[in-house]
């Protein structure tokens, strides 16, 4: 039998070592947790500011954090108005009748007792140059051979800044009169090699290879759309910073490189505490 060379047989002893390191459990008694309070709101310049709050639990703990009732939040603006909201039963979340406005400041503040103060700010994105949207039917054909149709999104892009974008698809459900999740594949092989895709079909993607330039981007749409109106509701929108931060590392902790490689951790920028706060304007295009 031949003899293993020192070095590879060193590799496969630390080799072994760590990953049988993998598996040892660590002594947590004694350690307490400093609970801090989680903030997330995702907002709009169209839709009402809707604040989730709970708090983070300990590693050994099974329950999820359910949302945190009795906690003061405000949102301030850089006027310095300052609304308070309300936590609202039907939705589990704290509201304050107000809509964002593009290109503004706003800073939303939580407290509770047993907690650390947080915070967060940002500014609302400039509304994007988004052109209007078009549809063609039958530009190919599915895997049964029925026409599939090309639904193409374009934007004009401002030069001389990063600029970061969602893509939404929805689609007409005639049966339940409701707008819903299209989720169609892409024919653009930059979008399908450096968007992020998000639960609800969409793309996230930077202006990185496109600053300043007119970039249209297209869609496949299945069979079976070419007799209905409405057809699809096409969602555009301009991200903050942080928004797209907190999707580009919400797919780098979820798709991690290998057993060598460390977790990328969520992004957050509410300071003293966990979550986001990030804003996006909304374009929204009909296609009849």
């Amino acid at each position: 039998m031949k003899s293993i060379p020192f070095t590879i047989a060193a590799c496969i002893v630390l080799l072994a070592g760590a990953l049988t390191s993998c598996e040892t459990e660590l002594d947590m008694t004694g350690i307490e947790l400093n609970r801090r309070l989680v903030v997330n709101a995702l907002i709009n310049d169209k839709d009402q500011l809707s604040i989730s709050v709970s708090n983070t639990v300990g590693i050994r703990e099974n329950t999820k954090p359910g949302p945190l009732q009795g906690a003061t939040v405000r949102v301030k603006d850089q006027f310095g108005n300052s609304t308070p909201f309300s936590f609202n039963l039907a939705t589990n979340r704290y509201e304050g009748g107000i809509v964002a406005q593009a290109g503004r400041y706003y800073r939303v503040e939580v407290s509770a007792p047993g907690y650390t103060d947080v915070w967060a700010e940002l500014t609302m994105p400039q509304p994007g140059s988004f052109q209007k949207s078009n549809w063609r039917d039958s530009t190919g054909l599915d895997s049964f051979n029925f026409p599939t149709g090309t639904l193409t999104v374009n934007l004009n892009d401002p030069g001389g800044q990063s600029n970061y974008y969602r893509i939404t698809i929805l689609y007409w459900d005639i049966i339940s009169a409701e707008w819903k999740s299209l989720s169609p594949a892409t024919n653009d092989a930059e979008l399908e090699q450096d968007g992020i895709p998000t639960d609800d079909g969409g793309y996230v993607i930077s202006d990185r290879t496109f600053n300043g330039k007119k970039r249209s981007f297209g869609f496949i749409t299945p069979f079976g759309y070419s007799g209905q109106t409405p057809k699809f509701l096409v969602i555009t929108e301009s991200l903050s910073e942080e928004y797209y931060k907190y999707f580009k590392s919400l797919r780098d902790y979820q798709n991690p490189g290998g057993v060598f490689t460390e977790f990328t951790p969520v992004f957050s920028n509410v300071k003293n505490g966990v979550g986001v706060w990030a804003g996006s304007t909304i374009f929204r295009d009909t296609i009849q």
